[in-house]
């Protein structure tokens, strides 16, 4: 994953960092975290908030380590998944 910088200007716009992210009623999030470099178990993370509720039963974790997958298999998986995801919930 690449990451990004804040915006050098003194307003920080457009990109500026947060700690968390607000959601509201009618927000659907669905966050892909990069946990590949976890040397115990390496694994694509996707969580789904619905209207600002984490949804445990809409979310899922790819490994690697433990399911025989390769990095860019696990990586697929998840984004088929957030792609699905978005498409039922949204």
């Amino acid at each position: 994953m690449q990451t990004i910088q804040e915006s050098p200007n003194a307003a920080r716009w457009p990109r500026h960092a947060v700690k968390q992210v607000e959601c509201r009623k009618r927000d659907l999030v669905v966050r892909i975290v990069d946990w590949t470099k976890d040397k115990e178990e390496p694994a694509y993370d996707v969580e789904c908030y619905i209207g600002g509720v984490y949804d445990w039963n809409e979310s899922e974790v790819f490994t690697t380590k433990s399911s025989n997958r390769t990095k860019a298999q696990a990586k697929a998986m998840a984004i088929e998944y957030a792609q699905k995801q978005i498409a039922k919930l949204l």
